[in-house]
Protein backbone atom coordinates (compact mmCIF):
# COMPACT_ATOMS: atom_id res chain seq x y z
CA UNK A 1 0.00 0.00 0.00
CA UNK A 2 1.11 3.26 -1.37
CA UNK A 3 0.52 7.10 -0.69
CA UNK A 4 1.83 7.90 -4.10
CA UNK A 5 1.75 7.06 -7.36
CA UNK A 6 5.19 5.26 -7.44
CA UNK A 7 7.18 2.89 -5.10
CA UNK A 8 10.32 4.44 -3.53
CA UNK A 9 9.44 7.55 -4.79
CA UNK A 10 12.80 9.39 -3.48
CA UNK A 11 14.55 7.69 -6.09
CA UNK A 12 15.13 9.21 -9.41
CA UNK A 13 11.69 9.54 -11.83
CA UNK A 14 12.95 6.47 -13.67
CA UNK A 15 13.73 3.65 -11.45
CA UNK A 16 11.16 4.23 -9.43
CA UNK A 17 8.87 3.96 -12.65
CA UNK A 18 10.54 1.03 -13.21
CA UNK A 19 10.87 -0.54 -10.08
CA UNK A 20 7.14 -0.19 -10.11
CA UNK A 21 5.93 -2.32 -12.66
CA UNK A 22 8.07 -4.59 -12.24
CA UNK A 23 6.59 -5.06 -8.57
CA UNK A 24 3.43 -4.68 -10.17
CA UNK A 25 3.86 -8.03 -12.11
CA UNK A 26 4.60 -10.19 -8.74
CA UNK A 27 2.17 -8.26 -6.15
CA UNK A 28 -1.21 -6.57 -6.09
CA UNK A 29 0.59 -3.03 -5.32
CA UNK A 30 -1.98 -0.36 -4.43
CA UNK A 31 -0.82 3.10 -5.69
CA UNK A 32 -2.49 6.13 -4.51
CA UNK A 33 -4.13 4.82 -1.54
CA UNK A 34 -4.04 6.15 2.08
CA UNK A 35 -4.66 3.59 4.86
CA UNK A 36 -7.49 4.52 7.15
CA UNK A 37 -7.58 1.97 9.99
CA UNK A 38 -6.01 -0.95 10.98
CA UNK A 39 -7.49 -4.03 12.90
CA UNK A 40 -6.91 -7.39 14.34
CA UNK A 41 -8.07 -10.35 12.97
CA UNK A 42 -8.49 -13.69 14.05
CA UNK A 43 -6.08 -14.73 11.55
CA UNK A 44 -4.50 -11.38 10.90
CA UNK A 45 -5.00 -8.31 10.62
CA UNK A 46 -7.47 -5.97 8.37
CA UNK A 47 -7.10 -2.33 7.00
CA UNK A 48 -9.48 -0.21 5.75
CA UNK A 49 -8.41 2.02 2.47
CA UNK A 50 -9.09 4.97 0.66
CA UNK A 51 -8.14 5.19 -2.65
CA UNK A 52 -10.30 7.86 -5.47
CA UNK A 53 -12.98 8.33 -3.02
CA UNK A 54 -13.59 4.87 -2.05
CA UNK A 55 -13.43 2.76 0.60
CA UNK A 56 -12.22 -0.86 1.30
CA UNK A 57 -10.81 -3.48 3.57
CA UNK A 58 -8.07 -5.26 2.78
CA UNK A 59 -7.23 -8.33 5.12
CA UNK A 60 -4.04 -9.93 5.42
CA UNK A 61 -1.76 -12.46 7.61
CA UNK A 62 0.41 -10.00 9.25
CA UNK A 63 1.35 -5.97 8.68
CA UNK A 64 4.91 -4.61 8.31
CA UNK A 65 4.94 -0.77 8.88
CA UNK A 66 8.33 0.43 8.22
CA UNK A 67 8.91 3.74 9.21
CA UNK A 68 12.40 4.45 9.80
CA UNK A 69 14.38 5.08 13.07
CA UNK A 70 15.09 7.71 15.58
CA UNK A 71 17.96 8.48 17.57
CA UNK A 72 17.42 7.76 21.30
CA UNK A 73 19.09 10.63 22.69
CA UNK A 74 15.65 11.27 24.64
CA UNK A 75 16.59 8.34 26.67
CA UNK A 76 20.11 9.65 27.35
CA UNK A 77 19.45 12.82 28.62
CA UNK A 78 22.22 14.11 27.11
CA UNK A 79 21.23 17.60 28.40
CA UNK A 80 22.51 17.05 31.23
CA UNK A 81 25.95 16.89 29.54
CA UNK A 82 25.34 19.94 27.64
CA UNK A 83 25.32 17.96 24.23
CA UNK A 84 22.63 20.27 22.24
CA UNK A 85 20.23 18.14 19.87
CA UNK A 86 18.73 19.01 16.08
CA UNK A 87 15.21 19.44 15.69
CA UNK A 88 14.95 15.50 15.13
CA UNK A 89 16.72 14.61 18.38
CA UNK A 90 20.29 14.03 16.77
CA UNK A 91 23.42 15.03 18.51
CA UNK A 92 24.67 18.13 16.48
CA UNK A 93 28.20 17.82 15.58
CA UNK A 94 30.84 19.06 13.02
CA UNK A 95 32.03 17.73 10.15
CA UNK A 96 35.29 16.04 12.41
CA UNK A 97 32.00 14.53 15.06
CA UNK A 98 32.68 16.40 17.54
CA UNK A 99 30.04 17.94 19.79
CA UNK A 100 29.72 21.13 21.57
CA UNK A 101 31.37 19.76 24.50
CA UNK A 102 35.06 19.36 24.44
CA UNK A 103 36.51 15.62 24.26
CA UNK A 104 32.62 13.83 23.72
CA UNK A 105 32.36 12.90 20.40
CA UNK A 106 29.58 11.43 18.38
CA UNK A 107 28.89 9.01 14.75
CA UNK A 108 25.66 6.69 13.03
CA UNK A 109 22.46 7.02 13.44
CA UNK A 110 23.04 9.33 16.97
CA UNK A 111 24.47 12.13 15.18
CA UNK A 112 23.37 11.87 11.13
CA UNK A 113 20.31 11.68 9.06
CA UNK A 114 21.10 9.00 6.59
CA UNK A 115 20.72 5.48 8.71
CA UNK A 116 23.01 3.87 6.08
CA UNK A 117 25.69 1.22 7.47
CA UNK A 118 28.42 2.25 5.23
CA UNK A 119 27.82 5.91 6.65
CA UNK A 120 28.12 5.15 10.17
CA UNK A 121 30.84 2.48 9.02
CA UNK A 122 32.82 5.82 7.41
CA UNK A 123 32.06 7.96 10.55
CA UNK A 124 33.60 5.41 12.98
CA UNK A 125 37.07 5.44 10.98
CA UNK A 126 37.10 8.96 11.52
CA UNK A 127 35.86 9.54 14.88
CA UNK A 128 38.79 6.41 15.81
CA UNK A 129 41.39 8.41 14.23
CA UNK A 130 40.54 11.92 15.29
CA UNK A 131 40.34 10.49 19.13
CA UNK A 132 43.76 9.34 18.52
CA UNK A 133 45.43 12.33 16.75
CA UNK A 134 43.32 14.96 17.91
CA UNK A 135 46.02 17.37 16.48
CA UNK A 136 45.38 16.25 12.99
CA UNK A 137 41.59 15.51 12.66
CA UNK A 138 40.20 13.90 9.87
CA UNK A 139 36.71 15.32 8.45
CA UNK A 140 34.34 13.11 5.73
CA UNK A 141 32.54 15.02 3.28
CA UNK A 142 28.57 14.42 3.12
CA UNK A 143 28.20 15.57 -0.39
CA UNK A 144 27.67 12.49 -1.76
CA UNK A 145 25.87 10.03 0.03
CA UNK A 146 25.09 6.33 -1.88
CA UNK A 147 22.49 4.17 -1.25
CA UNK A 148 21.40 1.30 -2.11
CA UNK A 149 18.46 -0.94 -2.06
CA UNK A 150 18.89 -4.95 -1.76
CA UNK A 151 15.47 -5.89 -3.06
CA UNK A 152 15.16 -7.77 -6.92
CA UNK A 153 15.69 -5.77 -8.84
CA UNK A 154 18.62 -4.30 -7.10
CA UNK A 155 18.95 -0.61 -6.85
CA UNK A 156 21.64 2.03 -6.38
CA UNK A 157 22.25 5.81 -6.60
CA UNK A 158 24.11 8.55 -5.99
CA UNK A 159 23.93 12.34 -6.85
CA UNK A 160 20.85 14.49 -7.98
CA UNK A 161 18.18 12.70 -9.84
CA UNK A 162 17.24 14.48 -13.05
CA UNK A 163 14.06 16.24 -11.58
CA UNK A 164 16.38 17.65 -9.06
CA UNK A 165 18.94 19.23 -11.30
CA UNK A 166 15.83 20.54 -13.29
CA UNK A 167 14.09 21.84 -10.13
CA UNK A 168 17.58 23.81 -9.14
CA UNK A 169 17.71 24.81 -12.48
CA UNK A 170 21.52 23.46 -13.10
CA UNK A 171 22.05 22.62 -17.27
CA UNK A 172 22.42 18.86 -17.38
CA UNK A 173 22.33 16.10 -19.90
CA UNK A 174 21.08 12.88 -19.16
CA UNK A 175 21.15 9.31 -20.66
CA UNK A 176 19.57 5.72 -20.31
CA UNK A 177 21.50 2.63 -21.53
CA UNK A 178 20.34 -0.94 -21.00
CA UNK A 179 21.87 -3.61 -19.06
CA UNK A 180 20.85 -5.33 -22.31
CA UNK A 181 22.51 -3.85 -24.80
CA UNK A 182 25.65 -5.33 -23.29
CA UNK A 183 27.36 -8.80 -23.81
CA UNK A 184 26.65 -10.05 -20.23
CA UNK A 185 22.80 -8.63 -20.56
CA UNK A 186 22.37 -10.20 -23.59
CA UNK A 187 23.69 -13.09 -21.23
CA UNK A 188 21.58 -12.31 -18.30
CA UNK A 189 18.20 -11.87 -21.12
CA UNK A 190 17.70 -9.01 -19.30
CA UNK A 191 14.89 -6.86 -20.70
CA UNK A 192 14.80 -4.39 -17.58
CA UNK A 193 17.72 -3.18 -15.97
CA UNK A 194 19.59 0.00 -16.93
CA UNK A 195 22.13 2.77 -16.24
CA UNK A 196 21.01 6.97 -16.25
CA UNK A 197 23.72 8.91 -15.68
CA UNK A 198 22.92 12.65 -15.34
CA UNK A 199 25.70 15.01 -16.12
CA UNK A 200 27.52 18.36 -16.35
CA UNK A 201 28.29 18.82 -20.20
CA UNK A 202 30.23 21.60 -19.60
CA UNK A 203 32.34 20.59 -16.49
CA UNK A 204 32.04 16.77 -18.18
CA UNK A 205 31.56 15.53 -14.77
CA UNK A 206 28.60 13.51 -13.18
CA UNK A 207 25.91 14.78 -11.29
CA UNK A 208 24.29 12.18 -10.52
CA UNK A 209 24.29 8.18 -11.03
CA UNK A 210 21.21 5.68 -10.70
CA UNK A 211 21.11 1.95 -12.05
CA UNK A 212 18.51 -0.73 -11.09
CA UNK A 213 19.52 -4.63 -11.99
CA UNK A 214 21.69 -7.05 -11.22
CA UNK A 215 25.16 -6.05 -9.39
CA UNK A 216 23.56 -2.53 -8.96
CA UNK A 217 25.38 -1.48 -5.98
CA UNK A 218 28.52 -2.71 -7.36
CA UNK A 219 28.38 -1.16 -10.39
CA UNK A 220 27.83 1.97 -8.96
CA UNK A 221 30.86 1.83 -7.05
CA UNK A 222 33.37 3.19 -9.79
CA UNK A 223 31.37 6.09 -10.67
CA UNK A 224 31.17 7.09 -7.25
CA UNK A 225 34.50 6.91 -7.13
CA UNK A 226 35.05 9.15 -9.60
CA UNK A 227 32.19 11.84 -8.39
CA UNK A 228 34.14 11.91 -5.14
CA UNK A 229 38.29 11.96 -7.01
CA UNK A 230 36.88 15.21 -9.59
CA UNK A 231 37.18 12.84 -12.71
CA UNK A 232 35.70 13.30 -15.85
CA UNK A 233 33.21 11.71 -18.38
CA UNK A 234 35.86 11.54 -20.37
CA UNK A 235 38.44 10.25 -17.86
CA UNK A 236 36.16 7.29 -16.99
CA UNK A 237 35.03 6.74 -20.55
CA UNK A 238 38.49 7.01 -22.42
CA UNK A 239 41.16 6.67 -20.12
CA UNK A 240 39.86 3.49 -18.84
CA UNK A 241 39.62 -0.26 -20.20
CA UNK A 242 36.85 -2.31 -19.51
CA UNK A 243 36.67 -5.89 -19.45
CA UNK A 244 34.79 -7.78 -21.80
CA UNK A 245 31.86 -9.30 -21.35
CA UNK A 246 31.43 -8.24 -17.78
CA UNK A 247 28.53 -6.29 -16.88
CA UNK A 248 30.86 -3.17 -16.02
CA UNK A 249 30.85 -2.77 -20.26
CA UNK A 250 27.08 -1.21 -19.16
CA UNK A 251 29.17 1.71 -17.76
CA UNK A 252 31.44 2.16 -20.34
CA UNK A 253 28.86 2.62 -22.99
CA UNK A 254 26.71 5.16 -20.40
CA UNK A 255 29.92 7.02 -20.38
CA UNK A 256 30.32 7.03 -23.93
CA UNK A 257 26.87 8.52 -24.70
CA UNK A 258 27.44 12.04 -22.76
Amino acid sequence: VQRGPRLLPAEDEALSTRFTELAQRRFDVRLDTTVTAVAARDKGVALTLEHGGHSEVLEGDALLVATGRRPNTDLLDVAAAGLPVDEHGHLVVDDAYQTAVPGVWACGDAANHFQLKHMANAEERVVAHNLAHPDQPRHLPHHLTPHAVFSDPQLASVGLTELQARKRGIHHVAVVHDYAETAYGWALEDTTSFVKLIADPGARTLLGAHIIGPQAPILLQPLLQAMMLGQTIDQLAHDVLYIHPALTEVLEQALLKL
